[in-house]
């Protein structure tokens, strides 16, 4: 009886280590356009005005480039944004800088190192 007690403790003390965590950072909160994209600090060759995000309060986005687009929920700890996309994996990028114009992330795309600066249009 005392070991399943133990157990038990340690379960429930376990619970809000599996939660996860969320700043939802509001200064994310709005339209995002591209204004660069660089991979390994270089231009990629791509046209980054096409890259555009939308990021709601309610923990929702919606990710556009040309005519592909996806819809999913997002969440933010600390320098890291988390999207999931409906019915796909969660991924992770890094936020380099996110202020109330600008929003600069690193992210790694099979071996290659990307950077997508995007500035708020609304």
């Amino acid at each position: 009886m005392k070991h399943t007690i133990h157990y038990l403790l340690l379960a429930i003390l376990a619970l809000p280590a599996c939660k996860r965590v969320n700043d939802n950072n509001p200064a994310l909160i709005g339209a995002w356009q591209g204004t660069e994209w660089l991979v390994f600090g270089k231009p990629m060759g791509q046209d980054a005005t096409q890259v555009e995000f939308e990021f709601t309060a309610e923990g929702d986005y919606m990710a556009r480039f040309g005519n592909q687009e996806e819809n999913g929920v997002w969440r933010t700890q600390k320098d890291k944004l988390y999207t999931t996309a409906q019915g796909k994996k969660e991924i992770m990028v890094k936020i380099l800088q996110l202020d109330d114009n600008i929003l600069k992330f690193e992210m790694n795309r099979g071996g290659q190192q990307e950077t997508i600066e995007l500035k708020k249009t609304r």
